[in-house]
């Protein structure tokens, strides 16, 4: 499973709290893995991080809330709205049972995406209890953040994450 954690046009804007600097490097190199998944057919998870705020109003569609365009979704391609850190563990169960339904039982679980100390962070720990069996990890190269990315990464290795540099730059 490749999960593409929050990767949303704001993070392309100066004037947004969400900008990340690096992000069209970023947005490159999770392309780049995204292709090489869909390719292998591998389960695809996006989230969208939405502002509380705007939950069941227009502006959850709001264009800097939406996927960059280098990684839309295909149809087939599970998208998430989360209105916290992670994702509402009903929709996690949700994707478990469509999982086992299809017996695509997930050893290997790639997280990517931005917000590592936040969002990142919190998604790979709630995703670890619901695959208790899957073996996890960040390759560093597809992950960003605009404080204490390290401080995540080390915490994601405290919780038996393996982080790795396997991304040709």
């Amino acid at each position: 499973m490749l999960v593409v954690i929050d990767m949303q046009n704001q993070i392309l804007d100066e004037n947004s709290q969400s900008f990340i600097s690096d992000s069209p490097a970023l947005i490159q190199r999770i392309a780049k893995r995204l292709q090489q998944a869909r390719t292998n057919g591998e389960y695809i998870l996006f989230t969208r991080d939405i502002p509380i705020d705007y939950k069941d109003t227009p502006d959850e569609e709001h264009e800097a809330l939406q996927i960059v365009p280098e990684l839309r979704p295909l149809p087939n391609e599970k998208v998430v709205k989360k209105y916290y850190f992670s994702i509402p563990p009903e929709v996690l169960l949700e994707i478990k049972e469509q999982l086992f339904k299809t017996q695509d039982e997930q050893k290997q679980i790639e997280v990517t995406g931005v917000e590592t100390n936040i969002c990142v962070l919190s998604n790979t720990i709630e995703l670890q209890s619901a695959f208790p069996e899957a073996d996890f990890f960040i390759d560093r190269q597809l992950v960003s953040g605009r404080n204490h990315e390290s401080s995540g990464l080390k915490i994601l290795q405290d919780f038996n994450v393996e982080v790795v540099d396997r991304t040709d730059n």
